[in-house]
């Protein structure tokens, strides 16, 4: 396939909303509509052309962002389909990334639900043309105006209506173009066309002045000049179109797609920024979408296909690629011969003899490549080779697991495959703590990570179970004490022998450990000092009254005795070990547990059960802010015990409308009715007891 388009021609399409509000069903109507598919697909029966991973089938929804492409009055149009559910929120915000055009997806019979929010203000901040398209308006209990009046009380006045229905719910019988037909208000109409031409009109012409002053006088503005205006209008965020739709009948469709081609956004009309990487042109820039030039494309997908390895979904920016384009990644320096150039229908791959500026592309086998990495190509201007697309930003996930395999022997191939599958998704991440020494993934939710879990068995036959990860909790002291001990053996032939007198006291915190050896006349002789350290230093890993490391403490070695022939490195790391845990259990041992500061979010209806349960988890909430859509932000510090499951709880108290956000701030010690709790839990697993 030759490119036969220019950037003015393109509309990147993103599809987006809440969880079965219609999305993909949508986006297999218009693939349909346009000819680019044969058949309409389904997501009930699983022949969805997007919907085709496994486990979308499995589970009648989208989980990752998948591509479609077609023709329509001769515009070039690059369909996403975005999951809807709050849980895999990091492929929508890929999809958005990616495009100039988001149709938000508002289900008829549900309304607005809290993704639509959310992705409805990440296509503001971007700068995205907005389209909202009420679905499933064949569905029972359907009320076009009360949706309409919640779409304009939630998003803004700038949401008008370009076509309005023609019957609802059972009598749905198509829409009425309201630039086209507004001279006559037909029967069955929930919102006259004259109603809805007067609110199109104002809110087109207020962004016009020259147009405003015509419409004041009286003047007629015909419909081709209303479209360009509406056009201007939608590129500067001051009108959102609202259309009404119902696929299964396919009514409203091929309306959506006359829409999106006369007034939908080309990469021309949306502004993005690089920063150059070279200290002397520090600096963000402008990139203009040019078809000529050096490349410049960012990564906005990865995926791993069974067949073709590892494809990298490029949006470019300027420029163009083809097979023969030598490509490198401005992050790590690597490159790699673009090879073959692909477009996608849904698993359908298309090879392209060229793309250009505005397209949304593959390639396959360039290992190296990461969501958010610049691409550019080698030679030309190496000036503007090195500027790079600002980063995709992406919500820290939230929802802690310890990883534990079902077979003990898979534990190394459970990693790789994790992070192959992390490799997909920076909403998921894959780290082992160094001081639990636990292997923790941590995703958006516990559906995410089920996800994952099925995604692991069906890829790479490999199993594993989760469990909420353990507290790193650190100990410390808080007074100064002393203490020694005598390690002693003697068991036939040579024995074991030494004796080590330990001082221990408290620094300040963040300071870490100091030893000092104060030994004064070689009670200790020298070559066993550095065994009495070690010794020391293997208890500080292990822990004295919980099993967690040990902080911010001095060791002071002063006196000891050894023994001309029992005496050996061991028995001197042995008899350290134990004078510390002595000296440390008098020192006043204090647990010092992870603070985290925590930003919620939620309507603000919910805020007293949210700041009810903040105080339930010991929790001090220190700022509060409203935001836009009725919606309520608050800030606390929670200690991070406190929080590995709240997920689940926030999600059940704002009926999943809620979402948060914390980081981590420091450490702070334990109440001390909580400490001797998780010392006598600690103490009841213990293996063994300690040599006295």
């Amino acid at each position: 396939m030759t490119t036969t388009y220019h950037v003015a021609d393109i509309r990147n399409l993103a599809l987006a909303g809440h969880g079965a509000s219609g999305k993909t069903s949508l986006a297999d109507a218009l693939l349909f509509a346009a000819g680019a598919t044969p058949r309409k697909g389904s997501v009930d029966d699983g022949t969805s052309t997007l919907d085709f991973d496994d486990e979308e089938k499995r589970r009648h929804f989208t989980i990752d962002c998948h591509l479609g492409h077609l023709e329509w009055n001769g515009k070039q149009v690059h369909l996403i389909d975005s999951p809807g559910y709050p849980d895999f929120i990091g492929n929508a915000l890929s999809a958005l990334a990616a495009v100039e055009n988001v149709v938000l997806a508002v289900s008829g019979p549900a309304g607005i639900e809290v993704n639509t929010r959310r992705l409805f203000n990440e296509a503001r901040r971007l700068g995205l043309g907005r389209f909202v398209a009420v679905t499933k308006m064949d569905a029972e209990n359907v009320d076009y105006r009360a949706d309409l009046e919640a779409i304009r009380e939630t998003f803004g006045t700038a949401c008008v209506p370009f076509n309005v229905p023609i019957g609802q719910g059972a009598t749905f019988a198509g829409v009425i173009d309201v630039l086209q037909s507004h001279d006559e208000d037909p029967a069955g109409c929930p919102l006259p066309p004259t109603e809805a031409y007067q609110m199109v009109v104002e809110q087109i012409v207020e962004s016009d002045e020259s147009l405003m002053n015509r419409y004041l006088e009286g003047e007629e503005i015909g419909v081709e000049e209303l479209r360009k205006a509406a056009h201007d209008a939608i590129a500067a965020g001051k009108l959102v179109p609202v259309l009404c739709v119902c696929t299964k009948k396919d009514l409203g469709v091929k309306e959506l797609l006359d829409l999106v081609a006369a007034c939908g956004l080309s990469p021309e009309d949306v502004h993005r920024f690089g920063t150059r990487n070279d200290e002397a042109e520090a600096g963000q820039e402008e990139i203009l979408p040019s078809e000529d030039g050096t490349l410049v494309a960012q990564v906005f997908k990865t995926a791993n296909d069974q067949f073709m390895g590892k494809l990298s979904f490029l949006r470019i920016l300027t420029g163009k690629i083809t097979p023969d384009t030598t490509l490198v990644n401005l992050r790590s320096g690597k490159t790699a011969k673009a090879g073959h150039v692909y477009i996608l229908q849904g698993k359908a791959q298309e090879e392209v003899a060229e793309a250009i500026a505005g397209d949304l592309v593959a390639i396959a086998k360039f290992d190296d490549l990461h969501v958010s990495d610049t691409v550019s190509n080698v030679g030309g201007n190496t000036s503007v080779a090195r500027l790079q697309a600002a980063p995709i930003s992406f919500p820290a996930p939230m929802v802690p697991r310890a990883v534990v395999p079902k077979a003990r022997e898979d534990e190394a191939k459970i990693s790789a495959g994790l992070t192959k599958i992390a490799d997909e998704d920076p909403t998921f991440t894959i780290r082992r703590d160094a001081q639990t020494h636990e292997l923790v993934i941590s995703g958006m939710s516990d559906l995410h990570l089920d996800v994952i879990q099925q995604r692991l068995k069906n890829r790479y036959k490999l199993e594993m179970s989760t469990h909420i990860p353990h507290v790193p909790y650190l100990e410390t002291i808080s007074a100064p004490a002393e203490a020694d001990h005598r390690h002693k053996k003697q068991t036939g032939g040579r024995g074991q022998f030494a004796e080590v007198h330990l001082r221990v006291r408290p620094v300040e915190r963040g300071k870490g450990f100091a030893f000092t050896d104060a030994v004064k006349g070689g009670t200790i002789p020298n070559q066993y000092i550095p065994a009495v350290e070690k010794g020391v230093r293997e208890r500080l890993e292990k822990g004295v009254i919980s099993g967690n490391q040990v902080v911010d403490v001095e060791v002071e070695v002063y006196f000891g005795k050894d023994h001309p022939v029992d005496s050996s490195e061991q028995a001197f790391k042995t008899a350290a070990a134990n004078a510390f845990r002595k000296a440390f259990e008098k020192a006043y041992p204090v647990l010092l547990e992870p603070i985290v500061s925590v930003d919620v979010t939620a309507p603000s209806s919910y805020f007293g059960d949210i700041s009810a349960d903040m105080s339930t988890r010991r929790g001090h909430i220190h700022g509060m802010e409203a935001q836009p859509g009725g919606l309520q932000s608050i800030q606390a510090v929670v200690p991070l015990a406190e929080m590995l499951s709240y997920a689940s709880t926030l999600k059940s108290m704002t009926s999943g409308q809620g979402s948060f956000a914390m980081e981590m701030r420091g450490y702070e010690p334990v109440p001390p009715n909580i400490q001797q709790q998780i010392v006598e839990r600690y103490q009841k697993t213990r293996a063994g007891v300690e040599e006295e």
